[in-house]
C-alpha cells in the first residue's frame, strides 16, 4: 500500500492512502470494529450481547462484500449515497425474507450504533500518527436514519399471554408438586430452578439479571433484591436497581440457600444464587431448558401453557400482577422494572381478558349512575 504524508495550511499532518485494496485496509476494518466493541466493555455490556453483536456484524459486512472476494469496508458501508443505498436494499431484502418488522429493526439497529461510534471516533492509528478516515478512504456518513427503521412492534400484542396472570400461584403450585417430587442430586437442580422461577414472578427480574444474581443482592431484612446487571436504555451500559422480596419470594430462598443450593457441586466456591451443575455461572441456554422442563410438567398435570412462554413473560406477569393491585403505582412500577418511560413498562402489562371483562362490567355498573343528556 502506497502512503502519502500530507500538510495541511493549519500545520495538522495527515495520511492519504492511494488504494484500499490492501491488507493493511482489512486490518483498519477490523480496528474500527475492535475500537467499538471495546466501548461496549466500557459500557459494561453484557457477554452475551457482545457476541451476539460480533457474530451479526462479521457475518453482514462478509455477505455484503461477496462481490470483492473479501468483506465490505465500515467506511464502504458508510459512503454517501450507496451506503445508504446498500441498507435500503437490505432491509427490503428481510422484509421479503418475511422477517418480522422486530428482527428487521434489531439488526439494522446494529448496524446504526456501529456507524453512529465511527462518526463519532473516526481515528486509525498508523506509525504514531492519528488520521481521520475521511482523509484515509474518502467522506462517509450514517446510511440509517430512523425513517429506514421499521415501526417499533411489541410481540405480546401479536402473541397474547401464557396463562391468565391471576393464576400464577396456580403455576407455582403446580410446578412444585410434579416438577419437584424427584430424588437425589437433581431435585437440588431442581430446587434451583424451581427457586429463580419464583423470583422472576415476583420481582421482575431478566433472565440475564437472574444469572448474575448473587446471595448479597438478596436482602431479606430490608425486603428487597438488588440488580447489578441491570439491562439500561440505548446502550448505556447496566444500571444498579432495587425491586420486590415478597414474602413467597423470601421463604422461597431462605428454604433453598439452606437445603438444597449446598448440595449443587462446588457451590461454596461461588457467591452467584443459582449456580450451574457443576458450580460456575449458569448459562442462557440451561435457564432456558429449565424453563421448558417446567412448564412440560405443568402441561403434564392439566395446566396450559402457550408455547411461547419465556422467562421475559414472568416479567410482564409481574408488571401486569402489580399495576392490577396497586393501579396509581405507576411511578413505582417504572422504577421496579429498571425503566425510564412509561409507555415502555405499558407494553409490559398484558391483562388477562377475564380481568378486562371484570373492568368493563364495573365500568358499565359505573354509568347506570350517569345523568341522560335530558337531565
Amino acid at each position: 500500500m502506497s502512503l502519502k504524508l500530507v500538510k495541511h495550511a493549519d500545520g495538522v499532518t495527515q495520511i492519504k492512502i492511494r488504494t484500499s485494496q490492501s491488507a493493511e485496509s482489512l486490518n483498519h476494518h477490523c480496528e474500527l470494529i475492535d475500537k467499538y466493541f471495546q466501548s461496549h466493555l466500557i459500557r459494561n455490556h453484557s457477554p452475551k450481547t457482545i457476541e451476539k453483536e460480533k457474530k451479526f456484524l462479521r457475518s453482514w459486512f462478509d455477505e455484503q462484500g461477496q462481490n470483492h472476494g473479501r468483506p465490505l469496508y465500515v467506511w464502504e458501508a458508510m459512503t454517501p449515497l450507496t451506503g445508504r443505498e446498500r441498507v435500503i436494499e437490505y432491509g427490503q431484502t428481510l422484509l421479503k425474507a418475511e422477517l418480522s418488522t422486530d428482527t428487521v429493526r434489531a439488526y439494522l439497529g446494529i448496524l446504526r450504533r456501529l456507524f453512529e461510534y465511527v462518526l463519532e471516533n473516526p481515528f486509525i492509528k498508523i506509525n504514531d500518527i492519528f488520521a481521520r478516515i475521511q482523509n484515509l478512504y474518502g467522506a462517509i456518513e450514517q446510511p440509517i436514519s430512523e425513517y429506514d427503521m421499521p415501526a417499533y412492534t411489541y410481540n405480546g400484542e401479536r402473541v397474547g399471554v401464557p396463562f391468565d396472570p391471576e393464576r400464577l400461584y396456580e403455576f407455582y403450585a403446580v410446578i412444585r408438586k410434579n416438577y419437584l417430587d424427584i430424588a437425589g442430586h437433581a431435585r437440588a437442580i431442581a430446587a434451583r430452578n424451581y427457586s429463580a422461577l419464583v423470583i422472576a414472578g415476583e420481582s421482575g427480574l431478566r433472565a440475564d439479571e437472574l444469572l448474575h444474581l448473587e446471595i448479597s443482592d438478596l436482602h431479606f431484612e430490608a425486603q428487597k433484591i438488588q440488580t447489578r446487571f441491570a439491562k439500561a436504555t440505548r446502550g448505556s451500559g447496566k444500571r444498579i436497581r432495587q425491586t420486590l422480596f415478597t414474602p413467597l419470594a423470601r421463604d422461597t430462598m431462605q428454604y433453598y440457600l439452606k437445603n438444597y443450593r449446598p448440595q449443587i457441586i462446588n457451590s461454596n466456591n461461588t457467591q452467584f444464587v443459582f449456580p450451574s451443575k457443576t458450580g460456575a455461572i449458569l448459562d442462557y441456554a440451561s435457564l432456558q431448558k429449565a424453563l421448558q422442563e417446567m412448564i412440560n410438567a405443568a402441561n403434564n398435570a392439566g395446566f396450559t401453557t402457550e408455547k411461547h412462554m419465556g422467562w421475559h413473560w414472568m416479567r410482564r406477569i409481574f408488571a401486569t400482577r402489580f399495576i392490577e393491585r396497586f393501579p396509581s403505582k405507576l411511578s413505582v412500577l417504572i422504577s421496579l422494572l429498571g425503566h425510564t418511560s412509561s409507555s415502555t413498562v405499558h407494553r409490559y402489562i398484558r391483562h388477562s381478558q377475564a380481568w378486562m371483562d371484570e373492568q368493563i362490567q364495573s365500568v358499565l355498573q359505573g354509568a347506570t349512575k350517569w345523568p341522560s343528556i335530558g337531565d
